[in-house]
């Protein structure tokens, strides 16, 4: 198989093995058994014995994220064309970009490890990419109120802010599938990574909405709507 991964029926079966699922049966697995060779529960058909096999699921999973990333990027940078002039619409189109990087990168990856090691991968991008869409969203706003260069600034800024978000994700989790493949266990400063992404988290949200309500202070919506009457 190793020779032919991508031939044939065995590509229909490393798609199956990339989706968690038997590439007999085609029922779920349980994490970490593809990346650690083991056998499907169900029908006992082999995952990927060979050490050559397991490395053409580990190149064809980081190919097929780098392939929907650079499309994120792309839809970014020619959307935010638009958007970069606007306040807070790059900033919804950021976090529609981290929406797609979740559904498309990180959701596929998580399935091949094990329930502890998936817990703490998902916990750390989630608090990673909260961290980085309050930071942006601070950034982003106050870019708005430059004329020209700012628009123009966050249209630079929103498509390189994409890319460094899904270049992350995408090697976390590859570093965090080969630990899966080599048995390596979770590691006690992972757990305390994620306590300082949570109070990194605190700080920007704080920042972000002292921002927001500056903005909408700005644009007249928050005195609009103190002073319509109640009930009408």
């Amino acid at each position: 198989m190793s020779t032919t991964a991508v031939a044939g029926g065995e590509e229909h079966e490393l798609a199956l093995l990339l989706g968690g699922r038997c590439r007999r049966c085609a029922e779920l697995i349980p994490g970490g058994a593809v990346l650690r060779g083991r056998p499907c529960p169900l029908c006992g058909e082999a995952t990927l014995p060979s050490p050559e096999d397991r490395e053409v699921l580990h190149r064809l999973s980081s190919e097929r994220a780098s392939a929907r990333l650079w499309v994120a990027v792309m839809v970014v940078a020619a959307a935010s064309l638009a958007a970069s002039w606007f306040p807070l619409l790059t900033s919804l189109l950021l976090l529609a970009a981290l929406i797609w990087i979740r559904a498309t990168l990180v959701q596929p990856a998580l399935r091949l490890l094990t329930p502890q090691r998936r817990q703490v991968s998902r916990l750390t991008l989630r608090l990673a990419a909260a961290c980085f869409l309050a930071a942006s969203i601070v950034l982003h706003e106050l870019l708005t109120f430059i004329p020209a260069f700012g628009a123009l600034t966050k249209v630079v800024l929103s498509t390189g802010q994409v890319a460094a978000a899904g270049i992350f994700a995408r090697r976390y989790l590859a570093w965090q599938t080969e630990r899966e493949a080599r048995g390596i266990p979770m590691a006690g400063w992972e757990v305390a990574l994620l306590v300082g992404f949570l109070l990194t988290l605190l700080v920007f949200t704080a920042g972000a909405v002292a921002l927001l309500w500056w903005v909408f202070q700005k644009l007249g919506l928050l005195q609009s709507f103190l002073a319509a009457p109640v009930g009408g």
